[in-house]
C-alpha cells in the first residue's frame, strides 16, 4: 500500500481516533486500521464497544492496500510536524507498507530554504477485519449541537464504574418534539430537555458512557447527524465519520420523574445564591463530605460550614423554610448549567433530595441528595 495525505488532515484524524483507541492496550483495541481502496482512504479504530471509521477528504492513493499498526507507534511522531504554511513546514505524509513493516516519509522545509527528509519505520500486524454494517436509511436526523450540548449537561452525573448497569450511561428519549437527556450516579441527577423537529414518538435508549463520550468529542458543531438504531447497536453517520456503538439493553433506567413532584418551593435571585456557594468552595472539608448547610428562614438565606458563613437578607419573606446539608462540590457542579434571573428550589419536607432549576422553566432540572446531619 502507498498513499499521501496532508499533515494537518492526518493529525486531525489521529487525534479523533485517540478518543476511541486504547493506546496502552495489548490487543486489537490499541490498533489503527488503514485501508486505501476504490478511491477511498479510511482510518478505523475500535475500543471493543465503540467503532469509528473516518474517511480522509484530501489524499492521493498510489497503490491500494491495507495495514494495521499500533496507534502509539505513530501518533507521537505524526503530532510533532508543523503543517506547511508560508513556505515552511511539512506538506504531506507519504505512507508505504509491505508485508512486515510500514514507513512514513516526510519532507520538511525550513525558513532559510534548507530542508530535511525524514522517515519513521513501524511494525505491522496481521488481522482479519470485521466490517461494520453499511449505513442504510436513517431513522432520524438531528443537529449535532443538540446531541453535544445535551450530553455535556448530564455527562458529569454519570459514573462508568457504577455497579448498577442502568446508571453507567445516558438516557436519551425522543418524544413529542423534544429530546430529553438524563444522567445520574445516585447522588446527583440532571435532566435536560431540548426542542426538536424529529418526528418520532416514545423512543428511549440508554447510551453507554464511552459511546456518549465519543459522540460529544468527535461530532463537529452544527452538522447533520444521521442515526439508525438496530437492537443493541446505534449507527451514527456525520460528515466524514461513521460510528457504531453499543447501547445498554440489560437494564431499565429508573423512573426519576416522580422525584420532581415536590410540595414546597423557594425562589431566590440566582446570582446571589450561586455567589454564596462558590465563595465557600475553597474552605470545604473533603473528610466531611464537603458539607455545606443551606438555611432559608424568614427573609434570610444562610450558607455555612464549620469554617465560614455567608448571610443574605432579602426584602421579602420566603414562603417556607429549608434547612439541609449538601455536598458543596456536587452542588456547584449542578449550578453551572442553570441560567435565568431567579433560581427555583423545589423540595418536599422529609425527603432526602432537593431540585434546582430556572424559575418557570422545566427544561433543565438538577437534583441533589442531602447529606445526613451530624
Amino acid at each position: 500500500m502507498e498513499f499521501k495525505i496532508p499533515v494537518k488532515e492526518l493529525q486531525i484524524i489521529v487525534s479523533k481516533l485517540s478518543n476511541v483507541i486504547k493506546m496502552n492496550a495489548d490487543d486489537i483495541s490499541s490498533m489503527i486500521y488503514i485501508e486505501a481502496a476504490n478511491n477511498e482512504l479510511k482510518f478505523k479504530g475500535s475500543s471493543g464497544f465503540v467503532h469509528v471509521i473516518i474517511s480522509a477528504n484530501d489524499f492521493e492513493i498510489i497503490e491500494s492496500g491495507k495495514l494495521l499498526c499500533k496507534l502509539i507507534d505513530i501518533k507521537g511522531y505524526i503530532s510533532k510536524f508543523l503543517p506547511l504554511s508560508e513556505g515552511y513546514g511539512t506538506d504531506f505524509f507519504h505512507f508505504i507498507s509491505n508485508d512486515s513493516e510500514g514507513t512514513i516519509k516526510a519532507k520538511t522545509l525550513f525558513r532559510d530554504g534548507r530542508f530535511a527528509n525524514r522517515k519513521l519505520v513501524f511494525d505491522l500486524y496481521n488481522y482479519e477485519e470485521r466490517p461494520i454494517k453499511p449505513f442504510g436509511e436513517p431513522q432520524f436526523i438531528v443537529n449535532s449541537n443538540i446531541l453535544k450540548q445535551g450530553i455535556e449537561k448530564v455527562f458529569h452525573c454519570v459514573d462508568p464504574n457504577e455497579v448498577r448497569s442502568a446508571l453507567k450511561g445516558i438516557s436519551i428519549t425522543i418524544d413529542d418534539g423534544k429530546v430529553t437527556f438524563a444522567g445520574t450516579n445516585g447522588v446527583k441527577l440532571v435532566e435536560s430537555i431540548v426542542s426538536t423537529d424529529i418526528e418520532i414518538s416514545k423512543l428511549s435508549k440508554l447510551f453507554r458512557y464511552d459511546l456518549s463520550n465519543v459522540l460529544y468529542l468527535l461530532l463537529e458543531n452544527d452538522s447533520q447527524v444521521f442515526i439508525n438504531i438496530e437492537g443493541s447497536i446505534v449507527y451514527v453517520k456525520s460528515d466524514n465519520m461513521y460510528i457504531a456503538g453499543q447501547l445498554i439493553i440489560d437494564s431499565t433506567y429508573p423512573d426519576y420523574t416522580k422525584l420532581f413532584e415536590c410540595k414546597e418551593t423557594i425562589v431566590v435571585p440566582r446570582t446571589d445564591f450561586v455567589d454564596s456557594i462558590f465563595t465557600l468552595l475553597e474552605v470545604l472539608d473533603s473528610e466531611d463530605n464537603n458539607r455545606l448547610t443551606l438555611c432559608f428562614d424568614g427573609n434570610k438565606f444562610i450558607v455555612k460550614n464549620n469554617k465560614a458563613e455567608s448571610e443574605h437578607i432579602f426584602d421579602r419573606v420566603f414562603k417556607t423554610k429549608l434547612d439541609i446539608d449538601v455536598n458543596g462540590i456536587i452542588l456547584a457542579s449542578l449550578l453551572k448549567d442553570i441560567t435565568g434571573e431567579y433560581l427555583e428550589i423545589n423540595f418536599t419536607k422529609g425527603d432526602n433530595c432537593v431540585i434546582f432549576k430556572t424559575k418557570d422553566s422545566d427544561d433543565h432540572r438538577a437534583l441533589i441528595t442531602v447529606v445526613n446531619r451530624r
